[in-house]
């Protein structure tokens, strides 16, 4: 081991807005607990369960193989990861990063196929991630999904993300990137550059 690999660093998020989300949490609702984690204690649920939630083949699964020096470095240093318990039984996990210096990324929610449609990481989001961000000056979150993926389409909507563009790569095909605007003049920016016909979210804010 290196020495600078045992030297313990506050998450990116922490660095970035000041974010300390185990004081946040834990959580509690619909007879789930949600706490902080780190990817030492995450990555045994990733390769454990990742690729039964997401139907991947478990001996070519990208969340069970690729354990390269570098991915794991990387999730080290930006991963923010809350653990979703059932009683004692760890029951999920969501796993975040910042994108830069104004944007957090989703990059997995994972529920174990029996708890699933309950929204419990739904209600998380609401309750809980969505308004600390907001509050610590976070622009906006997003996340990417494939679009045969109509559950997250529905999710989506539901939590009032707007479709901001298609993604291509080598690593994941075609996917479709949603943008939940924490800023409503972000937003504002967004439906009146790219947007045509009736604009539901700024009908929703003047209700609201």
């Amino acid at each position: 081991m290196r020495a600078h690999d045992s030297i313990e660093v506050a998450p990116m998020s922490q660095q970035l807005w000041g974010i300390e989300w185990a004081a946040q949490l834990p959580y509690e609702s619909g007879g789930f607990r949600v706490e902080f984690s780190n990817y030492a204690r995450a990555k045994g649920f990733i390769a454990a369960n990742y690729a039964t939630v997401f139907e991947e083949d478990a001996t070519t699964s990208p969340f069970a193989t690729d354990l390269n020096p570098a991915k794991q470095r990387y999730y080290q240093t930006f991963g923010d990861f809350f653990e979703f318990f059932h009683g004692d039984e760890l029951a999920g996990l969501l796993v975040c990063t910042p994108t830069d210096w104004s944007s957090y990324y989703i990059r997995s929610a994972a529920l174990l196929p029996n708890y699933q449609g309950r929204r419990i990481i739904q209600t998380f989001y609401t309750s809980v991630l969505f308004p600390v961000l907001q509050r610590a000056g976070v622009e906006r979150v997003e996340f990417d999904t494939s679009p045969s993926n109509m559950a997250m389409m529905h999710i989506a909507a539901r939590l009032r993300f707007n479709n901001t563009g298609t993604v291509l790569s080598e690593r994941w095909g075609a996917m479709i990137h949603f943008t939940k605007f924490l800023a409503t003049d972000k937003e504002d920016v967004f439906l009146r550059q790219f947007c045509a016909g009736v604009k539901y979210q700024v009908r929703e804010r003047a209700q609201g």
